[in-house]
């Protein structure tokens, strides 16, 4: 998926040139014992990899909060604004079976980086439920319960009026741009989609009357 992402971010902000964060990627690098890369591309998206650590082997819980440490200590290394990171364990190389890889996705929300759930990459059709609920979790502190179960409502009506996110034209849904979205693996276009979707009930839950 780290690829999906850098094809993203240059494809939307060509003028951000990729730059390497040594100093991160050394404190990371100490932190983890192992050999650690940090480079920020398109101006608001970080990508890290962490080779040759013993922590790769380690329990998938810790390293979740391991993966979750390094996002916070990045937050806090570099003030410009983030959308998101990409925080990549390899066994020994970067190129290593891709499959064997331990990936953790954050978007960054209220200036706050929210580890993304393990969802099927393999799925197909309308959103899911369990797509749709991953971002919703994300939204229960801040809106009252009301709110919740008419942006919820909302994001499943525009799901099903949507389809399959592989044949979606990107100009029926406001906050998609066809040249980002053509980019995107079936995945990305499926994890983009739920936020831009529940952007949009957002705004319609907004409304006087709605609700």
């Amino acid at each position: 998926m780290s690829t999906v992402f850098l094809l993203t971010a240059l494809v939307s902000a060509c003028d951000f040139w990729p730059r390497d964060l040594e100093a991160l990627a050394e404190s990371i690098g100490q932190q983890t014992s192992g050999e650690a890369t940090a480079w920020l591309v398109g101006g608001d998206i970080l990508l890290i990899t962490v080779t040759g650590s013993p922590l790769f082997q380690a329990d998938p819980s810790e390293l979740e909060t391991q993966a979750i440490a390094i996002a916070e200590q990045a937050m806090a290394f570099d003030p410009a604004p983030l959308e998101s990171m990409v925080i990549t364990f390899y066994e020994r190389s970067v190129y290593d079976d891709e499959d064997t890889a331990r990936e953790f996705i954050f978007l960054v929300m209220d200036g706050r980086p929210m580890l993304q759930p393990d969802l099927d990459v393999e799925a197909t059709g309308p959103l899911t439920p369990d797509e749709i609920d991953a971002v919703m979790e994300r939204l229960d502190d801040t809106l009252a319960d009301d709110q919740k179960t008419c942006v919820r409502e909302e994001v499943k009506k525009r799901a099903r009026a949507a389809g399959d996110p592989e044949l979606l034209d990107p100009a029926s849904v406001e906050f998609l741009t066809a040249e980002t979205w053509s980019a995107l693996d079936a995945f990305g276009k499926r994890l983009i989609l739920t936020q831009a979707l529940t952007t949009e009930a957002l705004f319609a839950c907004a409304e006087p009357g709605s609700g």
